[in-house]
């Protein structure tokens, strides 16, 4: 399987390429910065700008898969007092929009959308410091989220979005939670679990509209 990953130098982004060259596919990592991508067999780095759909296009071509990755892995602190921007505010939106654009119109694609717990329909199931802390610190990035999933909720594309609690940098642990309904275990999993979990949804084909949330 040909598969491109958008936001390839985030921490998960990484982990995807990592999983997936692991599995045998040939992968495509898309990302402003690709002196920051380590080469690899299997891998092919394109440097591009995700708010430039001209740029977007020909990272699509031949693909038999597609992962967004995108967010913004500046400090939101640093950021609250005033720290110079290095990544759109809009970037999830925008990105997403123009990957969805360039898609090709004789190819029904599948697409796995890294998310943010929280939005959209999960909005409900969220804990109260978390949405304290999404709306004093995160305000910003979940905005952004949050346009995105409308985007992939209007959106005809084969799409299956994946709403992760906290992140860790942590080693694999081959145990998560996986649900349609919002439910979730540990908040804490690790990224390389997510990875792991991806690369095996663009295995079995899937994307049906639907949301997933991932935790511990």
């Amino acid at each position: 399987m040909r598969v491109v990953v958008f936001g390839a130098t985030g921490g998960t982004g990484r982990a995807v390429i990592e999983n997936a060259l692991s599995a045998g596919h040939a992968v495509t990592a898309f990302a402003r910065r690709a002196d920051r991508i380590v080469p690899a067999d299997g891998l092919t780095v394109i440097q591009g700008d995700v708010m430039d759909s001209a740029q977007v296009a020909p990272a699509l071509d031949g693909q038999d898969a597609v992962v967004i990755s995108l967010g913004n892995s500046q400090n939101p602190f640093a950021l609250l007092f005033g720290a110079r921007r290095t990544t759109p505010r809009d970037v999830c939106e925008v990105g997403t929009q123009n990957i969805l654009a360039a898609l090709p119109k004789d190819r029904d694609i599948p697409i796995i959308v890294i998310g943010a717990f929280g939005t959209g329909d999960t909005a409900r199931n969220l804990p109260v410091m978390f949405k304290l802390f999404y709306r004093l610190i995160l305000r910003e990035q979940m905005a952004d989220k949050e346009r995105q999933y409308a985007l992939l909720k209007g959106s005809f594309a084969r799409y299956t979005m994946i709403q992760p609690l906290a992140l860790t940098d942590k080693p694999a642990t081959g145990a998560w939670t996986a649900s349609r309904d919002g439910r979730f275990g540990k908040s804490e999993v690790a990224r390389a679990d997510l990875a792991t979990f991806i690369v095996q949804q663009l295995q079995e084909a899937g994307g049906q509209g639907e949301t997933v949330t991932f935790s511990g």
